[in-house]
């Protein structure tokens, strides 16, 4: 075991239960005090479960893939998530990506890591999402990184978010349809290849909708010489193409 998987992730962790002892949290769905997420609030979330499409990930009737991966495979040769995207893990979300509390990555990176664990998955790095620079100054950081780089810690693989840009600012993907989505996310993102050229990637992100993003991130990387992409999201919220 690496120097970072023995020491890296634990003093993460160690770094957070510090944080919370000197600023007691509240939890994330309902807000009771002295906790991040309440034992009500865990019980409450509906986790991804089988039988689910073997490439997308998303939950449905019968074992294999569903309709759209059968007709138009994604980019990625998997993608997973943990639970859909709604009540306390929506709240925490939203809490983590509009509102500063970055804490919540520690939380919200746990499942994930178990997650990963569960998958027989070859990854030689971790990347995350990325938003534009102007974006990040803004807001300060990438939820995405806050998932990807523990994630990275755990697993003992390298995190490399300069491997993976967004060129520009695109309109809110809310709303539009699967085509739209598509185009709307069409060569907005742009991988480096002296970093991915012949490696295994592992895609992090909060919540996948449609998979338009997600695919759209794969397909720069194979471009630019991936050997192949996975997905992994903590939520996946519910979409009609």
């Amino acid at each position: 075991m690496s120097r970072i998987g023995r020491v890296g992730y634990p003093l993460y962790k160690l770094v957070w239960g510090c944080v919370d002892l000197l600023y007691p949290p509240r939890c994330c769905g309902c807000g009771t005090p002295n906790v991040r997420l309440c034992d009500d609030c865990k019980v409450s979330i509906s986790l991804i479960e089988p039988p689910i499409c073997e490439r997308c990930g998303k939950m449905i009737p019968r074992r294999g893939q569903c309709l759209r991966c059968r007709t138009n495979p994604p980019q990625f040769i998997a993608h997973r998530s943990w639970c859909m995207y709604e009540g306390a893990i929506r709240k925490a979300i939203h809490r983590l990506k509009y509102y500063g509390d970055i804490a919540l990555g520690d939380l919200l990176t746990r499942p994930l890591i178990t997650l990963l664990s569960e998958m027989n998955w070859e990854i030689d790095s971790i990347v995350a999402v990325p938003v534009t620079k102007s974006r990040a100054k803004e807001r300060g950081y990438n939820q995405a990184a806050l998932l990807a780089y523990p994630l990275s810690l755990s697993a003992e693989v390298v995190f490399q978010p300069e491997s993976l840009i967004k060129t520009r600012q695109v309109p809110s993907q809310v709303g539009l349809t699967l085509e739209q989505r598509i185009k709307n996310v069409a060569g907005v993102f742009e991988a480096i290849p002296v970093l991915v050229r012949g490696k295994q990637l592992l895609i992090i992100d909060d919540v996948i909708t449609s998979g338009a993003t997600m695919n759209a991130c794969a397909t720069a990387l194979l471009d630019a010489g991936a050997r192949s992409v996975y997905g992994l999201t903590l939520a996946r919220a519910g979409f009609k193409s």
